[in-house]
């Protein structure tokens, strides 16, 4: 793994930048600049043949891992205060119908850093509202235009994520005529990814709109967005923050009565949960071989807080909440004193996973008002692999300090052409 900086020379630096960011537009990526900076990075992450095809793999098996771990948690009472859920959402979670095949979501991407012996570790699963699609989908292409010894890993995320949903709509019981899109008109983010993919869903012939969470009520016993009724939803808007929403309850009677078909439920948002990567790690030795040793190479230690082995591992782990995101929470252990420590193990939802020591990678910043691009290398790269409907789609990676934040800037990564392409 390597990264790669296509000029320092402000000037040219920008004239790329510019083409990429507007060539990323046609795909909705209007937070190029992000607080004041540029969240859109010209630098790109090379992975090997062999680090592409590990990271396949990971992907691909670590779907079905959480899929199973999932299942286990919720058919396990004594798991349950390890969520930091109330009851009424797990028991909601019980209900809900899980896909065809047992996924927990449709969309999803794990987040992975590479450790030091060359092995990609699992360190996060996102679910519940995945960002980077429209990154790799409408920023990666423009970039590798800028390094033509390199080559991209899938090009296929937008195609395959529409066939994804698509093929779910028509495993419904019930006719999809309207599928709603939900966000908040006041994050930019969100909203764009929402607008992002109703067009997706519009292009391939499916109807749908995108609107506001305070649009989707109820009319006449139906579920509305907008004021049309919906068949389907997809969310780009925080669970937890629904459940706030006087609609949470019509939302899920809806759904557990099959009058809903919902993308992205609380199945989904629980396999979101480091709870889940604890439960694989403490029950690793009911698996098979195979995904024994998967877990085993693949994902860091991870532990609740309360197991009586996490204090032996908090000197050289990471603290971080189960429910947390954008690096919210997340601590390391060497520099959380006792009482800090202490804190953490009066609330349930903490769990302890080990450090992965990742090789740091270049990067860039830009100083605008002094028109200067220098390099820095005390960046480290947390490697997004996306999994559609079970598969490997593409990745999304961030560059950030030893914590992945909302600071983070998005590098497309691509792959060495050193032989054919690895296998999906």
């Amino acid at each position: 793994m390597r990264s790669v900086v296509p000029t320092i020379d402000y000037a040219e630096y920008t004239r790329a930048w510019d083409r990429v960011a507007a060539a990323g537009r046609r795909q909705y990526n209007l937070d190029t600049w992000a607080a004041g900076r540029r969240y859109l990075s010209l630098t790109a992450l090379a992975l090997t043949g062999a680090e592409t095809a590990q990271l396949i793999d990971v992907t691909n098996r670590f779907t079905r891992l959480l899929d199973r771990s999932v299942d286990g948690i919720l058919a396990d009472a004594d798991w349950w205060p390890a969520l930091a859920w109330p009851w009424a959402a797990i028991e909601l979670a019980r209900q809900e119908p899980p896909h065809p095949g047992g996924l927990a979501s449709l969309f999803g991407r794990f987040d992975c850093l590479l450790g030091p012996t060359g092995t990609w570790q699992v360190i996060e699963y996102n679910a519940d509202t995945p960002s980077g699609g429209r990154e790799a989908s409408g920023l990666e292409p423009a970039v590798a235009r800028l390094f033509p010894p390199l080559r991209r890993i899938e090009a296929r995320l937008a195609q395959r994520l529409t066939h994804s949903l698509v093929e779910r709509i028509h495993q419904h019981h019930r006719p999809v005529r309207m599928v709603g899109i939900v966000s908040t008109h006041r994050w930019l983010e969100d909203l764009s990814q929402a607008v992002w993919l109703t067009a997706l869903l519009r292009r391939a012939g499916q109807p749908a709109v995108v609107g506001d969470i305070n649009d989707l009520i109820v009319q006449r016993g139906r579920i509305t967005l907008r004021g049309r009724p919906v068949d389907a939803l997809y969310r780009f808007y925080p669970i937890e923050r629904l459940y706030r929403h006087a609609i949470f309850a019509n939302l899920w009677d809806a759904v557990i009565d099959g009058r809903l078909l919902l993308f992205n439920g609380l199945r989904g948002f629980l396999g979101q949960s480091k709870a889940c990567l604890a439960w694989l790690w403490a029950n690793r030795a009911h698996l098979s071989t195979d995904d024994l040793n998967a877990v085993e190479q693949h994902l860091p230690p991870t532990l609740l807080a309360r197991h009586p082995d996490a204090p032996r591992l908090l000197r050289k782990g990471v603290v971080k909440h189960v429910n947390g995101r954008e690096g919210d929470s997340v601590v390391f252990g060497r520099a959380l004193d006792a009482a800090g420590w202490r804190s953490r193990l009066l609330d349930d939802g903490y769990v302890v996973q080990q450090v992965v020591e990742s090789p740091a990678v270049v990067d860039v910043e830009v100083d605008d008002r002094r028109r200067q691009v220098r390099c820095v290398s005390d960046r480290y790269a947390c490697v997004g692999g996306f999994s559609i409907g079970g598969r490997f789609a593409g990745c999304y990676t961030r560059l950030d300090g030893p914590i992945t934040s909302a600071r983070a800037t998005y590098a497309a990564t691509l792959r060495e052409v050193s032989g054919p392409s690895p296998p999906r």
